[in-house]
């Protein structure tokens, strides 16, 4: 084939906040309707301190129509056709600000402040809307669950089975504790193994954070600087707590936190493992290890590469693992590529040899996700960037 396939493994879908009613259980509808202008007031009050708002409106001049591919899935796949993309792993938070869930189930997921039965039912209401979005395209929508992992496992647990029959392939969990149970407890074995089994593939993505006062100085640079750190943590309480050791085919992701800095993280982690006479003091972590976190990270956990993927990405995709990164477009968030994805493909990636686009476009994803490979292909045949277009040195 003379084009690429492109599985993006960033993209993100979600109804207008008033129409998530439709799918909560009638008993929630009191609570939404009390909590609607809630949120939209909350909305507008972070654009406005957050200085976003005169940005968001600039950015979304004149691609108004195809925003709405986040709920419409014929402006979906004419927006996706544009950009040379076969198919999407899709995350909640649609217009970042204006479609997440109801009741704090959104890509924020703090299990504090929250009424778990409330958050619950958000969570469980954009995954039955998920579940039918997919399944209008399931050979282009890979869908994730939002899964409150944290609360009560079986509860939990019978959340990801229900996805995983109604044709969803992985779920979404918090990447905030709290004072909750780290992923290093065993009481989330079931959830791993069940996971594991069924490949339904396990995420964390970029957004969560702690509450910080955007009012005093500085608070955004923090922000900006600990959130890749926040969506990281449940990786290494997973290495470290040797899930991976006793899930060996478990898969994680962990989505759109920027690249350049996972090589260092890699080799911090193996030297925090390693006997050194520093850490012999702090008793025994590490017999319940039979491989280095390195390459635990290499064998189960791979990279959604997107908003922020750059020269700084490409200069680190062979540290990371080659094998590791998979690309997306973050579509139809601002930070991401669209509506310029074939233009800022061409920018970081023209050059690159073909095998190594071949895997970061697609083909790590496929090993990832439990996808119709031949009929990607036959997408990607019509609509997928030419080859030709990426020999050479870049602009």
């Amino acid at each position: 084939m003379d084009r690429y396939l492109i599985l993006s493994t960033d993209g993100h879908a979600g109804l207008p906040m008033e129409r998530y009613k439709d799918y909560l259980e009638s008993k929630y509808h009191a609570a939404f309707d009390q909590a609607l202008p809630i949120q939209r007031e909350q909305t507008r009050k972070a654009e406005e301190n957050l200085l976003i708002a005169e940005f968001n409106d600039k950015w979304r001049e004149g691609i108004e129509d195809d925003l709405k591919g986040a709920w419409d899935g014929t402006v979906r796949n004419r927006v996706i056709n544009g950009d040379g993309v076969a198919g999407e792993v899709l995350f909640p938070d649609g217009i970042t600000e204006q479609n997440a869930p109801p009741f704090g189930a959104g890509l924020g997921l703090k299990p504090w402040g929250i009424d778990p039965e409330l958050q619950w039912a958000g969570a469980r209401a954009h995954n039955r809307w998920i579940a039918e979005f997919c399944s209008e395209e399931p050979v282009r929508r890979v869908g994730l669950a939002i899964v409150l992992m944290l609360y009560d496992v079986d509860e939990a647990l019978a959340e990801v089975k229900w996805a995983h029959e109604h044709g969803l392939k992985g779920i979404l969990i918090p990447a905030l504790m709290g004072d909750r149970d780290g992923y290093n407890h065993p009481k989330y074995y079931p959830i791993w193994e069940y996971c594991q089994e069924h490949n339904m593939v396990v995420h964390t993505h970029s957004g969560p954070s702690p509450d910080y006062d955007y009012s005093l100085p500085g608070a955004m640079g923090v922000f900006l600087t600990e959130f890749a750190w926040w969506a990281a943590r449940p990786m290494w309480y997973m290495i470290f707590g040797g899930v991976f050791e006793l899930f060996p085919r478990l898969k994680f992701v962990l989505t759109e936190v920027s690249e350049f800095w996972v090589p260092h993280l890699l080799e911090l982690m193996d030297v925090r493992a390693s006997v050194k006479h520093t850490s012999g003091k702090l008793g025994d972590f590490r017999s319940n290890l039979t491989l280095t976190p390195s390459e635990y990270f290499r064998r189960n956990c791979w990279v959604g590469a997107s908003a922020l993927f750059d020269e700084g990405s490409t200069a680190v995709r062979h540290q990371i693992g080659i094998d590791r990164v998979m690309w997306g477009t973050d579509y139809p968030h601002p930070e991401g590529s669209w509506p310029k994805t074939r233009e800022k493909l061409l920018t970081f990636m023209k050059g690159l040899p073909e095998d190594e686009l071949t895997a970061m476009f697609a083909g790590n994803a496929l090993n990832c996700y439990d996808v119709d490979v031949d009929a990607l292909n036959e997408i990607a045949a019509r609509i997928g960037p030419p080859k030709a277009d990426f020999v050479g040195t870049a602009a």
